[in-house]
């Protein structure tokens, strides 16, 4: 943890205190960019938690003394460039407001515009993320007579992880270095019409946001542990519903809401645990499997898929089918793949074995997206191998969370909605082997998970 102790002195301007913090992080070292805020917090001993914001970009909570934890909030709905900003500004706050107001601060969007402290932090952290030598002397590289041209200020904010936005007006006010009329009603509806993001496509700057993604993972804090509070057995109740309308059963959110509820009270007793219904059957399942994986002191294998199969049909009437690889092939429609043949997949699970037991043993090794993305490749080969009659879908996911779990994180689920995503991903995984778009799928339902979860801790 960084002492921030006489960091600021009364007069320093946003530029020299953002010099102080990066000389004092980087101590002499290259300052690899895009500089990442989100350490930096971590840094200097606060932890950030994203929140469902209506009307502020982020909030600062004071510690209220020398025991406390300082907590900064940011807006989860915001993009990743504006939420790389708000943790700059944030810090800034912790650095230079703390002790001078006492009181928490709130961040209402468009709040630079009025009051001095907001605006102060925001040229901080535009200084921070943009340093005002590199960024000098990243433009001299791409400028042409003296100006630099909207697809090179693309190239900029990419280099900075900023918005395209907050680029252009660095470079406009910073150095003169936009040609033409700079007004700054202007220079925003030039950049309307410049579209970077449709044009960022065009020209193939892709993997930008995997990457500021990553920063927030590696350093953030989840606090939520499996308990019996009333928000798990929601978070539970939604997984399980929506895990099984991606499957094609069409049960309301309340039946699940009382078979979980049902078999939670009276365990195998449950009426449901006795149903003929084949929905109910595997929602009872999925519940109960559900909570093995939250709860189990096992050692994880490639082969502890079959098991997992065998749970989610448990209370079917022939339980013993459970479990066993298919006997034909098959084709996976939504997902566009063929899956492995139908005799290849002992041998298919034995090289899976391999995957899960170097990723157990690196685990300590290896950053946190890193393991993410091993995880979502271990996943994307399950789906490929295929192993099961049925309930290879849930039987994936359930695994990805049981890996997720080692590792500290929380579960997730997709939304029945968004179920097309993830099977375009899983194509694009399966067709031209980028992994990009899957990770960024569970990237985002970690960071879902992490808000509903944490929920409890109030900001």
């Amino acid at each position: 943890m960084t002492d921030i102790s006489k960091l600021y002195i009364f007069g320093d301007s946003p530029t020299s205190l953002a010099k102080k913090v990066i000389e004092r992080n980087f101590e002499g070292k290259p300052i690899v960019f895009p500089i990442d805020p989100f350490d930096l917090l971590s840094e200097f001993g606060i932890v950030y938690q994203f929140r469902d914001f209506e009307d502020l970009e982020g909030i600062y909570l004071v510690p209220a003394d020398e025991h406390d934890i300082p907590i900064v909030g940011i807006n989860i709905n915001r993009p990743i460039c504006r939420q790389r900003f708000t943790a700059a500004h944030e810090l800034c706050h912790h650095l230079k407001d703390k002790n001078i107001s006492g009181e928490d601060i709130l961040c209402p969007v468009n709040a630079s515009r009025k009051d001095k402290k907001e605006k102060y932090a925001e040229n901080f952290a535009a200084e921070l993320l943009m340093p005002r030598d590199y960024f000098k002397s990243e433009v001299e590289k791409v400028e042409k007579n003296g100006f630099v041209e909207f697809d090179q200020a693309l190239y900029l904010a990419d280099f900075f992880g900023v918005s395209f936005e907050s680029c252009i007006f660095a470079l406009a006010y910073r150095l003169n270095k936009i040609e033409g009329d700079t007004d700054p009603k202007s220079l925003k509806a030039r950049i309307k019409k410049y579209k970077p993001n449709s044009r960022r496509m065009e020209i193939c700057f892709t993997g930008r946001d995997n990457q500021l993604y990553e920063q927030i993972f590696n350093s953030y804090k989840y606090f939520f542990v499996n308990d019996n509070n009333i928000m798990w057995y929601k978070f539970k109740r939604d997984f399980v519903y929506n895990e099984n309308r991606i499957e094609g059963i069409h049960l309301e959110k309340e039946e699940v809401a009382e078979i979980i509820t049902d078999i939670r009270l009276h365990n195998q007793e449950s009426e449901y645990c006795k149903s003929d219904f084949q929905g109910i059957i595997e929602v009872a399942g999925h519940s109960s499997l559900y909570d093995y994986i939250c709860d189990t002191e096992d050692k994880i294998s490639g082969f502890s898929i079959l098991n997992l199969n065998k749970m989610l049909y448990q209370y079917a009437p022939f339980p013993d089918e459970a479990g066993k690889t298919r006997t034909n092939n098959n084709l996976v429609l939504e997902a566009k793949f063929e899956t492995v043949d139908w005799m290849d997949i002992p041998s298919e699970l034995r090289e899976l074995d391999k995957e899960v037991k170097a990723l157990i043993e690196s685990i300590e090794e290896i950053s946190l997206t890193q393991y993410i993305e091993e995880v979502v490749r271990i996943h994307h080969h399950i789906t490929v191998i295929h192993p099961f009659n049925d309930g290879n879908g849930r039987v994936a996911r359930v695994f990805l969370n049981w890996l997720f779990r080692i590792r500290g994180l929380p579960p997730v689920y997709l939304k029945y909605e968004n179920k097309l995503d993830y099977y375009d991903a899983l194509s694009r995984a399966d067709i031209k082997g980028d992994f990009t778009d899957l990770k960024n799928v569970f990237l985002r339902e970690i960071m879902r998970s992490m808000i509903q979860l944490n929920s409890k801790f109030e900001i």
